[in-house]
């Protein structure tokens, strides 16, 4: 953080402190270059035309900085990782990304949200929201929030605006942390149209959700919720599909990944375990390992035997970074169609997961991508620059 930053943290912290005697301790307030993620964790039973078809678990990232934004608001840049639906029975293991997006949108110290009315993300806005005033338990209040839903898991989002009611049911904790317990419902409803942007075939939304908000009132933020979630689209060709269940979201601080420490003793490790063709670089998402000329046979996602080497040595290494997610993405060349290129850069990053696993490092630790050839470093008009192009990025993200 840069030394007029700090001035301005120090400034923005001083203000809400001065204006708790007002509100007391329920706002929202965050420090510009704070690391910040939340977690949404969906865990839903479906029926489609009445007929049970599964439990399904998702899972939803996002990670940001902090950074200023106009008025008293905290201003949020940074990445969603949406990760593939998977059945119940299948956690704990290393998960597939379906989405990468950009976010941008600030948070009001009441809570309420800034951003675009097209924006796909946050999946949840201007929620929890707080009144202006001192609360006790007991204290009840309203106010509006936006749900971003995505049924069909076809990309395309529709926005709902809800009514909520609020009540402050006084202090508790949450797992040993001192924190306060508020209760929410709100009903959602919606029809075609009434989100421009949102889904056509999208005929009607019903359904209502009970939430309990651990709301960490040193750090002023919340710390917790968990939804029940009861909900049924219905759709323009009669289809009508239920979901029941709950929503777990955890909001958490990150402590800054060290870049430079992190790229030396990498450095340091790869020349003393004579690790060849690896570049190691800081990105604003982490800390890039590329490993170049990764062999695989031809076509296939299966690793030729004289790299396991390599990948063993590079495990022992990635071993002595804690905590921190891996992001494993798949690179191709530009041959065949795209979308054969696509399904291969997947399977190529999925088997490269699976061997750093099966070496001692937790498959829940790694989420994976497959790019195809849409980010090319070489051109693919030669052999050379095709081996290039043929590579597999592990990125220790800031998380």
């Amino acid at each position: 953080m840069s030394h007029y930053s700090r001035i301005f943290a120090v400034l923005f912290l001083f203000f809400f402190t001065v204006s708790l005697s007002a509100q007391e301790k329920f706002i929202i307030n965050y420090l510009p270059g704070e690391k910040f993620k939340v977690i949404e964790k969906h865990d839903m039973s479906k029926r489609i035309n009445g007929k049970y078809v599964g439990y399904i678990y998702r899972e939803v990232r996002g990670i940001f900085e902090v950074t200023p934004a106009q008025g008293k608001a905290s201003g949020f840049e940074g990445k969603y990782y949406v990760l593939e639906e998977m059945k119940r029975n299948t956690l704990n293991v290393a998960q597939k990304i379906d989405a990468v997006t950009d976010a941008k949108f600030s948070i009001a110290p009441d809570g309420q949200y800034i951003v675009a009315d097209s924006a796909a993300f946050p999946l949840l806005r201007s929620f929890p929201a707080f009144p202006s005033k001192k609360l006790v338990p007991g204290d009840n209040w309203q106010a509006y929030g936006t749900r971003v839903v995505e049924p069909k898991r076809d990309g395309v989002y529709t926005r709902v605006k809800f009514y909520c009611d609020y009540t402050y049911k006084g202090e508790g904790n949450l797992n040993g942390v001192p924190c306060d317990i508020i209760q929410a419902q709100y009903a959602m409803r919606y029809k075609r149209g009434q989100d421009v942007y949102g889904d056509p075939n999208l005929s009607d939304i019903s359904g209502k959700h009970m939430v309990t908000i651990y709301y960490d009132a040193d750090r002023m933020r919340p710390l917790f919720s968990r939804d029940s979630v009861e909900e049924t689209y219905t759709f323009a060709d009669g289809s009508v599909e239920t979901y029941k269940g709950f929503i777990l979201t955890f909001y958490d601080m990150i402590t800054t990944l060290p870049h430079t420490e992190v790229v030396k003793k990498l450095e340091d490790e790869l020349e003393e375990k004579k690790i060849e063709d690896v570049v190691i670089e800081k990105r604003d998402e982490g800390v890039a390992i590329t490993l170049n000329k990764i062999h695989f046979l031809p076509d296939q996602a299966v690793i030729r035997t004289d790299d396991l080497p390599r990948l063993e040595k590079l495990a022992e290494s990635l071993k002595t970074i804690p905590d921190r997610t891996f992001l494993v993405v798949g690179h191709t060349a530009e041959w065949g169609t795209v979308e054969s290129q696509v399904s291969l850069s997947i399977d190529r990053a999925k088997a490269i997961v699976d061997y750093l696993s099966k070496k001692g490092i937790p498959a829940e630790r790694f989420i994976y991508q497959g790019r195809g050839s849409t980010e090319p470093v070489a051109i693919n008009d030669t052999e050379e620059g095709r081996i290039q192009n043929r590579r597999v990025e592990i990125i220790i993200l800031e998380d």
